[in-house]
């Protein structure tokens, strides 16, 4: 992460948020004692306090963050099947993130100088379309090329066809996590599962989280592994 002034306070560690997750991926601090929700909101008010924010520190903020959700989310649900090849693929998106948004920044202050007018830096390549077709060539042996130029062609690839499963929101899981506890006091976190695949079960774990933090849930696992069972917080 670029070197700046902001450090991160929680119960269990003090310093810069690299420091934070060096010391996870070494396993010399338990990833399940850092609350990500006070990383966040810390994070935020430093920017809001900030007269001027560096996009380079927004975007590696967003890198580090986001390794530490994908960590946590693999020790709190096991059976989480994330590879270092998605972990990979999420940092280059990320990067291609910070890419745009310091392009963003760029264009914003070329637009505010109000100045549109720019030089072309090399003299535009003009391109003169030529056809020579042979001395004895009419157009009465076109079709004749042109059948012969397609037999020479590779035959068309039927590519696979793939089925596109639509992916669900935290906010429609919320939903659902609701009309559940209209009907029943409690049920089990496989319950909100239906059968689509990883990604659904992140979605469903965050909106879980999302009701927790509303006080609407509690959730409960008695051990390590062990089935997480949701029940109902009945507001007097």
């Amino acid at each position: 992460m670029s070197q700046s002034l902001y450090k991160i306070q929680l119960e269990h560690f003090e310093g810069p948020l690299d420091l934070l997750l060096q010391l996870i991926e070494n396993e010399e601090l338990d990833i399940t004692r850092v609350s990500l929700a006070k990383v966040t909101e810390q994070f935020l008010d430093y920017v809001n306090q900030a007269a001027a924010m560096n996009p380079e520190e927004v975007a590696d903020f967003l890198v580090v963050a986001s390794k530490l959700l994908l960590i946590k989310s693999k020790v709190l649900i096991p059976t989480l099947d994330i590879d270092d090849e998605e972990t990979l693929d999420l940092e280059r998106q990320l990067k291609i993130y910070k890419e745009y948004y310091e392009a963003a920044k760029a264009m914003d202050k070329l637009i505010k100088r109000k100045h549109f007018i720019f030089a072309r830096e090399k003299p535009l390549r003009v391109f003169t379309p030529r056809f020579s077709p042979p001395e004895k060539f009419s157009l009465r042996d076109l079709p004749a090329l042109f059948f012969e130029v397609l037999k020479k062609l590779e035959p068309v690839v039927n590519l696979p066809q793939e089925v596109i499963r639509r992916t669900i929101s935290i906010s429609e899981k919320i939903r659902q996590i609701k009309d559940y506890i209209i009907s029943q006091v409690n049920f089990s976190f496989k319950k909100l599962l239906n059968q689509g695949g990883k990604t659904e079960v992140v979605v469903a774990f965050l909106a879980m989280l999302e009701l927790v933090k509303q006080q609407t849930i509690e959730v409960e696992q008695t051990a390590m592994f062990a089935e997480i069972k949701i029940k109902r917080i009945d507001q007097e």
